[in-house]
């Protein structure tokens, strides 16, 4: 194990720097469709699974119950999302994403698709095998348990 203190950047240290990168890279992204990050990892959240509640949405995209209200108001204006009363229980709502929010996610991914591929340009799939591996290692020692994989997009 190498030493965080050896003067080369430790393993936390980069996997922050690189994913600060992708978020700058899928917040242009996203800008450029006319939505924020958080609107975008809501369509996300969405097209893997439809019509969940909005606490299940708000802990899915790590935002609390009242920033993901703000982020879904914003959205069903834009008649990118559905809200429906939950049949099985009247306080809650269910969210659905619409054909509109389905198609602007799809032309979106398709752009980010292309910025992955230029991030692991050079990368063989064995080493993007071992990398997926190793940061999935690193992710359940921190958390304690294994998590369910979600695309990047």
């Amino acid at each position: 194990m190498s030493n965080p203190l050896s003067g080369e950047p430790s393993v936390g240290y980069l996997v922050h720097q690189v994913a600060k990168a992708f978020r700058r890279k899928f917040e242009d992204i996203a800008k450029g469709h006319g939505l924020t990050l958080p609107q975008w990892r809501v369509l996300a959240e969405l097209v893997r699974q439809d019509g969940v509640s909005q606490v299940t949405l708000a802990g899915a995209v790590d935002a609390d119950p009242m920033t993901l209200k703000g982020i879904l108001d914003r959205l069903e204006r834009r008649g990118l999302v559905l809200r429906q009363q939950d049949p099985a229980d009247s306080r809650a709502k269910v969210v659905h994403l619409s054909a509109e929010g389905r198609a602007l996610f799809g032309a979106a991914k398709a752009v980010g698709v292309e910025v992955y591929r230029h991030a692991v340009e050079g990368l063989s799939e064995a080493e993007l095998a071992a990398l997926a591996a190793s940061l999935t290692h690193v992710r359940n020692n921190l958390t304690g348990a294994a998590a369910p994989a979600k695309e990047v997009l």
